[in-house]
């Protein structure tokens, strides 16, 4: 007898998910859209991918979002090395 595979046939994850600006406003920490708006206007922040010809209604592209997220961290990592380095405080040093 053969064992019979109950697993079905897996299907091909999307690389690349639009996101509402909702979710994506909670996923970089629960800012608001107003704060969202101010980053993306700054070059901050990457552009939401417009999905009405108008331009109302818009969603950003997951990749994007999560590559800038990861950026972010690695910014604060570094950042917290430097500042730990310059510190007066030993305990923060030898944190390194």
């Amino acid at each position: 007898m053969h064992p019979v595979n109950l697993t079905p046939p897996t299907t091909p994850v999307n690389p690349d998910r639009l996101l509402p600006t909702s979710e994506t406003c909670s996923r970089v920490g629960g800012v608001s859209k107003s704060t969202l708006h101010t980053w993306i206007r700054a070059g901050d922040f990457p552009a939401p991918i417009p999905l009405t010809p108008g331009g109302s209604r818009v969603a950003f592209l997951e990749s994007q979002v999560n590559a800038w997220i990861q950026q972010r961290a690695q910014t604060a990592a570094e950042q917290g090395t430097a500042a730990r380095a310059k510190s007066p405080n030993p305990r923060a040093r030898a944190a390194q």
